[in-house]
């Protein structure tokens, strides 16, 4: 399976919209039973997957993650692709799983370029990433939250906000990679892509803390 990716994005490219579920509690907010229909193309990010168990791709970032969740991923995902970037740990995946490299200083020309290649310090941002190589018209975000709400912490879980985790700092370094990669798109797309315009980002959640993107429009409009 791994081994396809390549090919599936270029099998995928100039799609018109790629959904990304990440993990904030605004998807409760939200009525996402419709995207389980095959025809949209869904990406998810770690346990979002358990909602809509036939997305066409699952990612997740951390190493430690996958080992946590990796039985259900093998009875419950019914998709295309697991992708993970393996952080925290050096050990490899099984054939499964497409191991996703990062993007740093000194790689930056393979963003955009590279199918194995992906930035982020989180794992949404690396699924935003992931999906700028299928080169769509549109990337809507759903559950992009950075921010409790109710004291909840995330969308796809009963618990509530883990006292003992400073959500606020991570979130913090998290917006703060959002706008790099803002930058770094800037700078590189035209480059790779210089007869294709880069995908109109947009998120969901009105109330975001991530406010680079636009927030004017809502699930219907791209049903």
């Amino acid at each position: 399976m791994a081994s396809d990716f390549y090919q599936y994005i270029q099998n995928n490219k100039f799609i018109d919209t790629i959904f990304i579920i990440g993990g904030g509690p605004s998807l409760k907010k939200i009525d996402l039973t419709v995207l389980n229909d095959p025809q949209y193309f869904v990406v998810c990010c770690n346990q979002a997957f358990e909602l809509f168990p036939h997305a066409q791709i699952t990612h997740h970032s951390d190493y430690s993650w996958w080992t946590q969740y990796q039985s259900q991923l093998k009875t419950q995902f019914k998709g295309h692709f697991i992708t993970g970037c393996g952080l925290g740990n050096s050990r490899s995946y099984p054939e499964i799983v497409e191991r996703m490299q990062f993007i740093h200083h000194a790689n930056q020309d393979q963003l955009f370029k590279a199918t194995d290649h992906v930035y982020g310090n989180n794992c949404g941002l690396q699924a935003l990433s992931l999906a700028h190589l299928f080169q769509p018209k549109n990337i809507v975000l759903i559950g992009f939250d950075f921010k409790n709400l109710d004291g909840q912490s995330h969308g796809y879980t009963q618990l509530k906000a883990d006292p003992t985790l400073d959500y606020t700092h991570f979130w913090a370094l998290f917006l703060k990679s959002f706008q790099t990669f803002v930058r770094l798109k800037r700078a590189q797309w035209h480059v790779v892509h210089p007869t294709h315009n880069p995908p109109q980002i947009w998120n969901l959640n009105p109330d975001s803390a991530l406010t680079l993107y636009d927030k004017t429009k809502t699930l219907e409009d791209f049903l």
